[in-house]
């Protein structure tokens, strides 16, 4: 409808991973506005629908972005404790995989590097022609650049001090962008709605990635001046 929403490509299922698409009408207003697991509109019984409106998200993002950063701001040291021993055994075991996929990148790196340059002498020697040279080539380089690209993202370490950075420069967030989303949040995930034991009511939750620091459990009022 010629916009592209703020909260696009940031939204998945937290049970198959599929992403979310955005469900609206013309004339609609941006309350009835909603989100539904791809899995579940595209594949019958693949998955259930995880549907959340667009206005629950921002109203829980906007609360959820202003308390952690207000809390790395006025408890600077406390935060990145609480990162760091909330995220230590995770950080490891994401590191393993990473240096897992960082090795494996860069040993298919270097036999990339051996067939191209087997390819290219065998082309120079006429034993193939220009034309499947181009073509292999084009193909091998194409797969180089992917995996350099992905070395790239792995060594990116998560890190407490790049998190901070973004909270300085964002001093006084009051409503969401598409632009403070993306410098924020990694990912969200939606969980299917649960009913509340003895009522009538659904509880509906959210789990928000930070960039750099991953999925983090705020202290409320209480807990801090305890």
């Amino acid at each position: 409808m010629g916009e592209m929403p703020i909260l696009s490509g940031m939204l998945f299922c937290a049970d198959c991973g599929a992403k979310l698409y955005r469900v609206r009408a013309k004339g609609w207003t941006h309350e009835q506005e909603h989100l539904l697991c791809a899995t579940c509109h595209k594949i019958k019984g693949g998955c259930t629908s995880h549907q959340i409106h667009n206005v629950q998200v921002e109203e829980i993002l906007l609360r959820e972005l202003k308390r952690v950063t207000s809390y790395a701001r006025e408890h600077e040291e406390d935060f990145v404790q609480l990162v760091t021993r909330k995220s230590e055994k995770e950080l490891n075991r994401q590191l393993r995989d990473s240096n897992r996929e960082l090795a494996q990148a860069e040993a298919r790196i270097g036999k990339l590097d051996v067939i191209m340059q087997r390819f290219y002498e065998d082309n120079v020697a006429g034993k193939i022609s220009d034309e499947r040279y181009t073509r292999i080539s084009a193909s091998y380089e194409t797969e180089q650049k992917q995996l350099e690209t992905r070395k790239s993202a792995k060594e990116q370490r998560l890190n407490t001090d790049s998190f901070l950075g973004m909270v300085r420069k964002y001093t006084d967030i009051s409503e969401l962008s598409a632009e403070i989303i993306r410098s924020f949040v990694e990912r969200i995930e939606v969980l299917q709605t649960e009913k509340i034991p003895g009522t009538r009511t659904k509880k509906q939750t959210i789990v928000i990635y930070w960039n750099f620091i991953g999925a983090v459990e705020i202290p409320d009022e209480q807990e801090k001046t305890a």
